[in-house]
């Protein structure tokens, strides 16, 4: 890159007039967001609701919620919004801080993950211990431990230089941003080891603690009948699966993000991993608890039945006109 012509933050900028690609990704990019900010929402309705969101369990996943929350806002009213206006003055600086932002919820639900999986664990192998063990000062200090490390983590962005990402209205994808037409590097070092690190630790951690869990499961379906079928076990059992779906999910998008690394020229497909795959999967978890959990889906009838109009009667002495 020529020094006379650099100018920082140039690969935030759109691209002047919007391109139907830049307008169906921007409005896809802007409903999802709207739509899973609003599924949070729901979530935590649920879980105050339902009685068996009243535990551990619903205590961290509210926590990660509340990290789906960060990124369905931004995704919502900024990256989907100027993707679709294409601005050409946008300041960098907006731009990273809207990262910053997302990120650092990101990385809070990203780590609960973890804390969901020890907390199913617990629940299956050791469910004598389960209450006494994940009582309410632990479960508040790992949720402040978790938040307090986003903090941390997202601050090295700024203590280390050159390493800011910002959301480009014209490649769809978060990318690096060059402090210097010197640079020889295309990628922010802190990012890519954060990435790897959230991989390792919340997508590739849990499936082993899930994996465990799981062996538990079995071993109990085929050793004991009245343990299986006993409905405080269904329940640990609804809410591990719930857990299962959301790693699953999770770890696909990591990887692409991974792989994708930030890149300009990551393919279609590879950008709507890396990017738009991260809210849709908050879609897959509303949609998992009011769907597919049945004390979830009971209570959401209950009140859908309570709500709608009751029909009309008459007595035989009346006429309708």
């Amino acid at each position: 890159m020529n020094t006379s012509t650099f100018v920082y933050g140039a690969e935030l900028q759109g691209r002047g007039t919007p391109t139907s690609a830049d307008l169906a990704f921007g409005c896809f990019t802007t409903v999802i967001g709207i739509v899973a900010f609003f599924g949070a929402i729901l979530n935590f309705y649920l879980i105050k609701n339902v009685k068996g969101f009243h535990n551990a369990f619903g205590f961290f996943w509210a926590a990660r919620t509340v990290g789906e929350l960060g990124s369905d806002f931004v995704y919502g009213t900024y990256t989907g919004p100027i993707t679709i206006l294409q601005p050409t003055n946008i300041p960098p600086t907006l731009s990273i801080v809207a990262y910053h932002f997302a990120f650092t919820f990101t990385y809070i639900q990203c780590i609960m993950h973890w804390a969901v999986a020890i907390n199913r664990l617990v629940a299956v192998w050791f469910p004598v211990y389960y209450r006494m063990i994940f009582n309410k000062k632990l479960c508040i200090a790992v949720v402040v431990a978790i938040c307090a490390k986003a903090l941390i983590v997202v601050s090295l962005f700024i203590v280390f230089p050159c390493n800011h990402i910002g959301y480009s209205p014209r490649f769809h994808e978060n990318v690096f941003v060059r402090c210097s037409a010197e640079l020889a590097r295309n990628y922010s070092r802190i990012s890519h080891v954060l990435y790897k690190a959230c991989f390792s630790v919340a997508c590739a951690g849990t499936g082993v603690i899930n994996l465990i869990t799981f062996s538990k499961i079995a071993h109990i379906r085929i050793t004991s009948q009245l343990v299986y079928n006993s409905k405080d076990f269904k329940r640990d059992v609804r809410l591990f699966t719930l857990g299962v779906v959301q790693d699953i999910c999770m770890t696909v998008v990591v990887a692409a993000i991974i792989i994708c690394n930030n890149d300009e020229r990551a393919p279609t497909v590879g950008v709507l991993l890396s990017y738009d795959g991260l809210v849709f999967i908050y879609i897959i978890n509303t949609i998992s608890m009011a769907m597919f959990n049945p004390d979830c889906r009971r209570f959401l009838r209950r009140k859908l039945n309570h709500i709608s109009p009751a029909p009309a009667t008459y007595r035989s002495s009346e006429r309708c006109f």
